[in-house]
């Protein structure tokens, strides 16, 4: 994966962008440049700054000193180990004679043997009465104890995974000796299933090994993913990642929905509160806590410092989209999939702010039964985002979420994504997926009112293909009769414990349960094709147990 470039250890400073910017080693001539005095300045010492996660917070330090007006004055170590860098970089400081420096930011390092600059720091730091903040590792000086502290919590990282990873059983590959081993551990005291394969070097090999026992690849690396990645690719595999951005970012933003998001640590706003409590003086620090971009996300405020220092593009805002999206759409493709037809939707926009959803999904249960006739909704449209908020009944809040990337006459595109509540507690599945909308002009719910009697023969590949007559009454309370023929020929009605359906533009779903303790509820879906000249005609698109799809057809007359 294209790396950042990488940062050098100079020995002079640099101007980038009005800001100045100190890598150690500085000369004491540069120091004492005309150009500083007088002005306010802050100090962040970190450590690896070639690494993306560094140069992250590098980014962010800048951007924070210039939003103030300070001067940024940066040093970072060679390596994760270089901490006589950090020692020099203070003895730099030392030469520093006015009171310019209002903070320390400090992100401390150890030597092989253990060895800081943890006491360097906190002497000087007392000397001048500069404040100081950890940034990222806690210290192990006593004299910084109470110094406050920003960072990570690596086991609530790897613990907050699990819930965007769908699968029990999946492969964690996690760089040896790294923060990603203590994630990888943590996720998997959560989702036993896991397998651990910490990895080095032969990363690709160790993927490849185990390529075939696993769907899900999770990566808790700080590194670039390995070039397995084109093999994961091919494979079909779903990929998790902590903190790996570059050519995942292209990805999602491309809607690669096997590319199922980033755990990021939250490095921009994690400096921005440094920076904040350094010029304030506080002794109040603050876990900040990851949150995951997906397909969904990708263009949200808080994913927008990761793809402008990635150099990646946004989607841009849909012109008009409050009075584009107004009117009946109904989902036709999923995933890149024609849409089964009990898996369809309806979405009436009546403005920007008011729409009705209909829909009746096959995967219903008796915790959230997923039948949702005619549910008025709130709408708030952000950029190309918008979200449906409806409460079917008093425990139960439904929130559908639109990630608009096109709209058109006849047709809009983008992700979506359902999420139910009970109480408060999520009780569906909130994935992204891919998904089409056509504009629907008909709307049969008033057409359909009455009884219809219709008869199918085997070659329609209809589920009534019995070889009998049936009638159906539909009444506009939402209930409807179903009549059969007795062996003298009469009709009499088949009295069900109930007996439902909604019509919403061309959709029609139905659900009853027969007479009887303990009876299933039942559920069917049809698409109204048309209704002319006392003629119905039906359509829906099924799926055999071996996956495969075909079409049912039925037809009905008008009972005069």
């Amino acid at each position: 994966m294209k790396m950042k470039k990488i940062m050098q250890w100079v020995m002079a400073a640099i101007l980038i962008s009005g800001v100045s910017v100190f890598t150690a080693c500085s000369s004491d001539d540069d120091l004492k440049k005309e150009n500083y005095v007088g002005t306010s300045a802050l100090v962040l010492i970190a450590k690896t700054g070639s690494i993306d996660y560094f140069q992250q917070i590098e980014s962010a330090f800048r951007a924070a000193c210039q939003e103030k007006g300070m001067q940024a004055l940066y040093y970072s170590t060679s390596g994760d180990n270089a901490y006589e860098e950090q020692v020099e970089a203070i003895k730099q400081l030392a030469e520093v004679k006015d009171k310019r420096i209002k903070g320390i930011i400090y992100v401390p390092c150890h030597g092989l043997n253990g060895e800081s600059a943890d006491a360097v720091v906190a002497a000087f730091a007392k000397k001048h009465d500069i404040p100081v903040v950890l940034l990222d590792s806690k210290a192990n000086a006593n004299s910084l104890a109470r110094c406050p502290f920003f960072g990570t919590d690596n086991a609530a990282a790897g613990k907050a995974m699990v819930n965007e990873v769908k699968a029990n059983k999946v492969a964690v590959f996690a760089v040896k000796n790294s923060p990603g081993i203590e994630r990888a551990e943590a996720f998997k005291t959560l989702k036993p299933g896991a397998d651990i394969y910490p990895c080095g070097e032969n990363a690709n090999s160790d993927i490849q090994a185990v390529l075939s026992l696993y769907d899900d690849f999770v990566f808790m690396n700080g590194t670039p993913l390995p070039a397995a990645l084109d093999m994961l690719k091919q494979a079909g595999k779903n990929i998790y990642t902590f903190d790996i951005y570059d050519e995942f970012l292209d990805e999602l933003i491309a809607g690669n929905l096997k590319f199922k998001g980033i755990m990021a640590q939250n490095t921009f706003l994690m400096t921005q509160k440094a920076v904040d409590a350094a010029l304030a003086g506080t002794s109040q620090g603050e876990i900040v806590p990851t949150f995951f971009i997906d397909a969904f996300t990708i263009n949200d405020d808080i994913v927008q410092p990761y793809l402008k220092f990635y150099n990646k593009p946004t989607a841009p805002v849909i012109d008009k989209l409050a009075e584009k999206i107004v009117g009946k759409w109904m989902t036709t493709d999923f995933d890149g999939q024609p849409e089964l037809t009990n898996n369809k939707a309806v979405f009436t926009f009546l403005s920007a702010t008011q729409a009705i959803v209909s829909t009746s999904r096959a995967d219903y249960s008796a915790e959230y039964e997923k039948w949702a006739p005619r549910l008025e909704t709130k709408v708030a449209i952000d950029g190309n985002k918008v979200t449906l908020t409806g409460r079917p009944n008093e425990h139960l809040t439904v929130v559908y979420g639109m990630n608009l990337s096109s709209i058109a006459a006849a047709e809009m595109k983008g992700i979506f994504k359902v999420a139910g509540f009970r109480d408060g507690k999520a009780v569906s599945d909130d994935t992204p997926h891919a998904m089409c909308w056509e504009r629907i002009t008909a709307d049969y719910q008033q057409a359909i009112l009455g009884i219809w009697e219709g008869h199918v023969t085997s070659d329609q590949g209809s589920e009534f293909d019995d070889g009998e007559d049936h009638r159906w009454e539909y009444k506009a309370d939402g209930t409807y009769v179903y009549y059969r023929q007795d062996k003298n020929g009469e009709w009499v009605d088949d009295v069900n414990q109930m007996a439902e359906y909604f019509c919403d533009g061309t959709l029609l779903c139905t659900r009853w349960k027969n007479v009887g303790k303990g009876a299933a509820e039942n559920r069917e879906w049809w698409e109204i094709e048309s209704i002319k000249d006392g003629v119905m005609k039906w359509t829906a698109l099924r799926q055999r147990e071996d996956g495969t799809t075909y079409t049912a057809t039925f037809q009905m007359s008008k009972v005069k």
